[in-house]
């Protein structure tokens, strides 16, 4: 994946999080547990996604 795949996929992921985020209050909390661990999946993967970003990056 390129560094504008990547950067692409953050923004999108970072959104989705947000808007997740916001709703979750309107969430009935039988369904709390499973959007908070889709939450937590996308948190995670955006880590990884700037994790890979920042390994690219010339050592200084």
């Amino acid at each position: 994946m390129s560094d504008s795949e990547k950067s692409h996929a953050i923004k999108s992921k970072s959104i989705s999080l947000k808007e997740a985020a916001e709703l979750l209050h309107k969430c009935p909390d039988e369904k709390k547990r499973a959007r908070i661990a889709l939450m937590r999946e996308t948190a995670q993967d955006i880590v990884r996604l700037l994790t890979e970003l920042e390994a690219e990056l010339p050592k200084a």
